[in-house]
C-alpha cells in the first residue's frame, strides 16, 4: 500500500463467517494474538446451529453482527431470496408477503438472536454481497441496528452515508477491480470469485492508495486456504494501517437524502455463484 498523505491509514478489519466454523476459530484467534479489532458477521445458519459459538466470538470482545448469506436484498433478487429461505427462518407462504414483510422477518430473527447471545445491540447488518434497498433501511432503523453494509461507490477507499430519513449508517466498504469480472470487494472470495489468484489479491494490497480501507476475509476461504491465508498476514506484518473497532472507524457519515446516495450494485460474477449455489443446494 502507498501512504501518499502524510495521515496514517485507518483500517477496519470485517470477517465474514460462512460454510466453516473451522476457519472462522482460526480467524478470531489470530485476531485475538495480534489484537486486531474487528467486525465479524455471523452467519445466520451458525446463529441458530452453533450459538456458543457466536458467544465465543463476542466473548472476544469482538463486534459481532450478521450477514444472510443465503440471498441478496436488491429488488431484481427478491425471487432468487425467497426460492432459497432457509430453515431457520420458518416463513409459512412466502410467496404472500412483500419484499418488506420478508427482509423483516430475516432481519428481525437474526437480530434477537445475537442480541440475545451476546447482550448488546447488534451494530451491523448484511445482505449477502453487501445488498440493501430503501427496505434494508427502514427495517434496521425500526430494530435500532445502527449500521448497513454497503457495496463500494468510491473505489478501493471506505466511505459513510447517513441519510436524512434514517437513523441509520451505511458503510460502503473498499471496491477494487479485477482483470476480468468488474469491481468488488477487497476480499479474498469476492477476488477468487471473480478469478483473481492470491498473488493478484497481494499485488492489490501493495498498490492501495487511500486514507480509509477495509479489509474483508471470508472463513470458508483464508481461514482455510493457506495461500489466501498468507496474503493477510503478510499485510498485517507491513504494519502500516491503524486498525480501528467499528465505533471508532465509522466517523463522520456524509449527511443526505437517500435518493443521493450513490448505489453500488454490480456483481459481474454473480451469475457464476449463484450456479454455484444452485449446484450445490441441489447436491444436498
Amino acid at each position: 500500500m502507498r501512504n501518499r498523505n502524510s495521515k496514517p491509514v485507518q483500517g477496519m478489519f470485517l470477517l465474514i463467517d460462512r460454510k466453516s466454523d473451522q476457519g472462522l476459530i482460526r480467524w478470531v484467534r489470530e485476531l485475538e494474538k495480534r489484537n486486531i479489532p474487528a467486525l465479524v458477521l455471523a452467519d445466520g445458519h451458525t446463529i441458530y446451529k452453533n450459538p456458543d459459538l457466536v458467544k465465543r466470538v463476542a466473548d472476544k470482545g469482538l463486534d459481532v453482527g450478521s450477514i444472510y448469506n443465503d440471498g441478496a436484498f436488491w429488488p431484481h433478487t427478491h425471487d432468487d431470496m425467497i426460492s432459497w429461505l432457509p430453515s431457520w427462518v420458518e416463513i409459512k407462504d412466502v410467496h404472500l408477503l412483500d419484499p418488506y414483510q420478508v427482509q423483516y422477518e430475516i432481519a428481525s430473527r437474526i437480530n434477537e438472536k445475537v442480541v440475545s447471545l451476546t447482550g448488546k445491540t447488534m451494530p451491523a447488518f448484511s445482505g449477502k454481497y453487501f445488498s440493501y434497498d430503501e427496505n434494508t433501511m427502514k427495517i434496521a432503523d425500526s430494530l435500532e441496528i445502527p449500521c448497513i453494509l454497503a457495496r463500494g461507490t468510491a473505489g478501493e477507499e471506505a466511505v459513510f452515508y447517513r441519510p436524512i430519513e434514517f437513523r441509520v449508517t451505511l458503510i460502503s466498504v473498499s471496491n477494487v477491480p479485477s482483470k476480468e469480472l468488474g469491481t468488488g470487494s477487497l476480499c479474498d472470495e469476492s477476488l477468487r470469485a471473480r478469478r483473481e489468484t492470491p498473488d493478484d489479491f497481494r499485488r492489490i494490497l501493495h498498490n492501495l492508495d487511500c486514507p480509509r480501507v477495509i479489509l474483508v476475509a471470508q472463513s470458508h476461504i483464508s481461514g482455510l486456504m493457506q495461500e489466501w491465508w498468507d496474503v493477510y498476514q503478510d499485510f498485517f506484518d507491513r504494519g502500516i494501517v491503524q486498525w480501528q473497532a467499528l465505533e471508532d472507524f465509522v466517523t463522520d457519515p456524509a449527511e443526505i437524502p437517500y435518493k443521493e446516495i450513490p448505489v453500488n450494485t454490480r456483481t459481474d460474477y454473480m451469475q457464476i455463484s449463484l450456479e454455484e449455489d444452485r449446484k450445490g443446494r441441489d447436491e444436498r
